[in-house]
């Protein structure tokens, strides 16, 4: 799907242009039960990203956890043991009332560059939309969420897909998680912003954490 560019819209986020606006869906999140094991929750999620005068993206995002089984999809990654008849449409458990507020989030994007070794002048040249002329953007994020943790994160944007990593993790000293890593995976698809988030702690693999199917709002 064509993106339209704001002529007011600083070249330097061209490449984050897909993403611009607010989105908001369902998902699910991974959370650690009582007796330890892993409980898949629906989710509610809404996220802003809006353009800086600076030429950066400010990005917000909220996630709210309902007392309801996840959705299938866009959850495989948590529901792969699920029964069929927990599809997308059927009615949650028990507790659909129960709302809170998960996560909130909030920081800067910012493009650095052309990822380095890629033949820009053959790219310039490729007809436009073809994967010839598709860039690898370099892309660097500090955000700062309610859970007490500030992360520093790098990654590139090619075409409308995104992926993230940790370089670097802070916390307070009242910080409710305690993962040290994690990446982020972006991908519009269909007109809708699909994202995943895998943690992984200090002695643990990285896993699932957060999967939505967004729609722009």
């Amino acid at each position: 799907m064509p993106i339209t560019l704001d002529a007011d819209l600083d070249p330097a986020l061209y490449p984050l242009a897909w993403l611009l606006g607010t989105w908001r869906g369902e998902g699910a999140v991974q959370l650690a039960a009582e007796d330890g094991a892993a409980d898949g929750r629906r989710i509610e999620q809404e996220v802003v990203a809006e353009p800086t005068e600076d030429g950066a993206l400010a990005w917000s995002m909220r996630t709210w956890v309902l007392d309801a089984p996840p959705p299938v999809p866009p959850t495989a990654a948590f529901a792969a043991d699920e029964e069929d008849d927990e599809s997308e449409d059927a009615e949650p458990e028990t507790g659909e009332g129960q709302r809170r507020l998960l996560i909130a989030e909030s920081g800067f994007w910012r493009v650095v560059g052309p990822v380095p070794g890629q033949d820009l002048e053959a790219a310039r040249a490729a007809k436009p939309g073809s994967p010839e002329a598709l860039v690898s953007y370099e892309l660097e994020t500090v955000l700062a969420s309610t859970q007490g943790t500030v992360e520093v994160c790098v990654g590139e944007v090619r075409g409308p897909r995104i992926q993230l990593a940790t370089d670097l993790v802070g916390r307070t000293e009242g910080a409710v998680v305690a993962h040290a890593s994690s990446t982020r995976m972006f991908g519009l698809v269909g007109g809708r912003l699909l994202w995943l988030v895998e943690r992984a702690g200090e002695s643990s693999e990285s896993a699932p954490f957060i999967s939505a199917e967004l729609d722009r709002v």
